[in-house]
């Protein structure tokens, strides 16, 4: 009988399922193995010292000592603790709002990813702890999925900046307006320079209300283009209420 090998496993918890009455699956996305599911055993049990359940909140980054997963089986962690923890996040409304969002984000767009993919999972790390820091949280869930789409193929090319539209379906500008599924003036200019800024400028750029939820609404239109089976964040509309004043 061959001895079952612990691993230190880096990860960013992206959501819980309930197994049974007193244990949890979760769902992570790790740098040393891709996206993994592990089984949290008796975690809601009473009594239960070892874990606790809100180590594995939307977006938490987390160090586990767990049993790698066979092929197409759960594993399961031995000890968990927080890898980073965070200082504003657990405490803010809008903060929280914006982690659910992106947790459902996420787990949608690298549900795929079994391979390692250690950039892809160090900008998310990055960003988060760069959001724990922040007081004004403005367009950062929308830099972020635009950001993010440089890791799964549909950066949107805005080479030719000057053209009056951008073609969401074909990911570039265009001199010609697209029959369907486009952006114009003004949520054009605010696309094309958030693309082309970096995240601690992101404040600069201001919007009213209805701006930022066209804006939001056109990214998620976006990914649904170009994303089989993506679907709109059930937490979109909750996002947008918080953030009309942010």
């Amino acid at each position: 009988m061959t001895n079952k090998k612990i691993d230190t496993v880096h990860a960013v918890s992206l959501g819980l399922v309930k197994y049974g009455d007193t244990s949890l699956i979760s769902t992570c996305y790790t740098l040393e193995y891709g996206m993994q599911s592990y089984m949290l055993k008796g975690i809601l049990a009473k009594g239960n010292k070892k874990n606790s359940k809100s180590l594995f909140e939307p977006l938490n980054l987390l160090e586990l000592q767990a049993l790698k997963n066979p092929k197409d089986r759960l594993g399961y962690v031995k000890e968990a603790k927080l890898h980073f923890a965070y200082s504003s996040i657990p405490f803010d409304l809008g903060k929280k709002a914006l982690v659910f969002f992106l947790s459902e984000v996420l787990h949608q767009v690298i549900r795929e990813e079994q391979e390692p993919n250690p950039s892809l999972y160090l900008f998310i790390k990055k960003n988060l702890i760069w959001l724990d820091t922040q007081n004004q949280l403005g367009l950062f869930h929308i830099k972020m999925m635009l950001d993010l789409t440089k890791f799964i193929g549909f950066y949107p090319n805005i080479k030719i900046s000057e053209a009056p539209y951008f073609d969401l379906e074909a990911g570039c500008m265009s001199f010609v307006k697209p029959p369907t599924n486009f952006i114009e003036e003004p949520i054009k200019s605010f696309w094309t320079r958030l693309l082309g800024m970096a995240f601690d400028k992101v404040g600069e750029i201001k919007l009213s209300k209805e701006q930022k939820a066209e804006l939001l609404n056109k990214v998620i239109s976006y990914f649904e283009l170009h994303l089989q089976q993506f679907k709109p964040p059930k937490s979109t509309k909750i996002l947008n209420e918080i953030f009309k004043t942010s």
